[in-house]
């Protein structure tokens, strides 16, 4: 079960790469919903480095590891791990950034999900990424 998504942005690659990881906080929609912390949704920081750590930080301070990063390859593509604080294992999502035209070509793939077994909230995640790509291409 692969989700799987794509999306053309108007920016070289290597800015596109930059903007999808160095500036995740100030793209991502955390102010509405797409926070682990809800209401005390504050930051969401991606280290950009193989180890690096995925996670909030609440406006209290407490923090929320959502994944690793797995593989770190600027400027073509980044995978890390994804949990949700009521799984009891991971999954994983690779972003690679292409050249098309005059832009980049931007694919997700969000896999893995046999590893929660049959009730993998897989569909929630197909409709669930379309939000975050669409302010990334913003």
């Amino acid at each position: 079960m692969i989700v799987q998504k794509s999306i053309f942005v108007k920016r070289p690659v290597a800015a596109a790469f930059r903007h999808f990881t160095d500036d995740i906080g100030r793209w991502w929609p955390l102010k509405e919903g797409m926070s682990f912390g809800g209401a005390r949704a504050d930051q969401l920081i991606f280290e950009g480095r193989v180890g690096g750590r995925f996670f909030e930080r609440y406006t209290d301070g407490e923090e929320y590891e959502i994944g690793r990063v797995t593989a770190f390859d600027p400027p073509g593509r980044v995978i890390f791990t994804w949990r949700q604080p009521n799984w009891d294992a991971h999954t994983e999502v690779e972003v690679r950034f292409a050249p098309e035209a005059d832009g980049t070509r931007v694919t997700l793939e969000h896999r893995g999900w046999e590893a929660l077994g049959p009730a993998a909230p897989r569909g929630s995640y197909d409709k669930g990424w379309d939000l975050p790509l669409s302010r990334f291409a913003a």
